[in-house]
C-alpha cells in the first residue's frame, strides 16, 4: 500500500484511483469504524471536522450528520469523487478535495477534531513526523485527534504498516497529550482486525 505523498498524477494517487474503480477497497466499510465512534461518544466532537485521507467520506459525513462543519481530503481523485456523491445523495453540504496529507492546503482553515481511519498506518516511520506535523498545523489548541488503524497483531501482508503504542506516541510527542492509546478492532469488508485507537489532545 503506497503511502500519501503524491496529490495526483502517478505514483501513490494512481494506486488509490484504481482501487476506488475495481471496487477493490476492503477497509471500505461504509460505515464509521466502531472504535472511533466509541472514542467520540468518551471524548466529543468540536468544531470543525477534518477526515483526513477520506477516501468514500464515511467519516465526515458521520459528522456532517451530527451538524458538524466537515471537511474530507484524500489523495485519490477517485475517492473525492464518491464521496461527493455520497453527499449528494444524502443531501449533505460537506466540502470534499484531493490533498496530501503530508503536504495539507493553507486554505483549509483550522480544525477542532481530524479524523483519521486508516491513513497513519500508510505511512512508513518516516512519514509519521511529517504527518504529526500536518496535522498540528491545522488542529486548534485543545483540538483532537482521533485515530485507528492496524495494530500490534495485525497481518503485515495486507499493505498498511501495523503501527505500535510506541510508534503513535514518538510522532505525537511534542506539543500533544495522550488521552487514548490502546489496543482496538479495525473493521474491514472482509474481517475485523487487530488494531490500535489513539486520541491525542493538541496543546
Amino acid at each position: 500500500m503506497p503511502g500519501n505523498t503524491e496529490s495526483n498524477g502517478e505514483g501513490p494517487a494512481a494506486w488509490w484511483n484504481e482501487r476506488y474503480e475495481s471496487e477493490d477497497m476492503p477497509w471500505d466499510t461504509g460505515e464509521p469504524q466502531s472504535a472511533l465512534v466509541d472514542a467520540v461518544a468518551e471524548h466529543g466532537l468540536s468544531g470543525r471536522v477534518l477526515d483526513i485521507g477520506c477516501g468514500t467520506g464515511t467519516h465526515a459525513l458521520w459528522a456532517a450528520e451530527r451538524g458538524h462543519p466537515a471537511v474530507g481530503v484524500d489523495i485519490s481523485e477517485r475517492g473525492i469523487e464518491r464521496a461527493q456523491a455520497r453527499a449528494a445523495d444524502r443531501d449533505l453540504d460537506v466540502r470534499f478535495q484531493v490533498g496530501n496529507a503530508l503536504d495539507l492546503d493553507d486554505d483549509l482553515g483550522t480544525f477542532g477534531t481530524v479524523l483519521d481511519s486508516g491513513l497513519f498506518h500508510a505511512f512508513e516511520a518516516d512519514g509519521h513526523a511529517t504527518y504529526a506535523a500536518e496535522v498540528a498545523e491545522i488542529l486548534e489548541s485543545g483540538g483532537r485527534l482521533f485515530l485507528v488503524g492496524f495494530g500490534p497483531g495485525a497481518p503485515t501482508d495486507f499493505g498498511p504498516v501495523p503501527m505500535s503504542p510506541a510508534d503513535v506516541r514518538r510522532a505525537f510527542a511534542d506539543g500533544w497529550r495522550e488521552l487514548v492509546c490502546r489496543e482496538a478492532t479495525f473493521e474491514t469488508r472482509a474481517m475485523d482486525v487487530s488494531g490500535l485507537l489513539a486520541v491525542f489532545e493538541r496543546d
